[in-house]
């Protein structure tokens, strides 16, 4: 009984792995950053919209490079990581950013990954740069 039980987990299992390939990207990048970037790839090479990422990721690093103290604000422990998804979340929202984006910020938040926005969205220009590359 047990045997067939773990047969059927396993199957189910299988399944499951099996059912959203990870699309890999042209280029390997290294580091946290670059685990991130390629999550995001993978996600927004699925639904199409890779480009679109590019350009909101782009306009996002612009954001904390020009807005002052936004990248004070995301490094500080002071602020909950509640406080901080849910500010930035209504802002992304607003400014009708694409959910995977709210997604992968928010988990970088829960992660305590914060301050490395900056070098996903530049690991993410890397493997957009590559892919193109890759087509030519």
């Amino acid at each position: 009984m047990a045997a067939r039980i773990a047969a059927a987990v396993r199957c189910h299992a299988r399944s499951f792995s099996t059912a959203s390939e990870f699309i890999r990207a042209p280029v390997q990048v290294f580091g946290i950053e670059g685990r991130y970037a390629h999550a995001l790839y993978s996600a927004a090479t699925k639904q199409g919209s890779a480009d679109v990422i590019e350009e909101q990721l782009n306009s996002l690093q612009g954001a904390i490079d020009s807005v002052s103290g936004l990248k004070e604000y995301l490094s500080l422990p002071v602020c909950s990581r509640e406080e901080k998804k849910a500010s930035l979340g209504g802002a992304f929202e607003e400014a009708g950013m694409d959910p995977l984006i709210n997604n992968m910020i928010s988990t970088m938040i829960d992660n305590k990954r914060s301050t490395k926005i900056s070098g996903v969205v530049g690991a993410f220009n890397t493997i957009m740069q590559h892919s193109v590359e890759s087509i030519m």
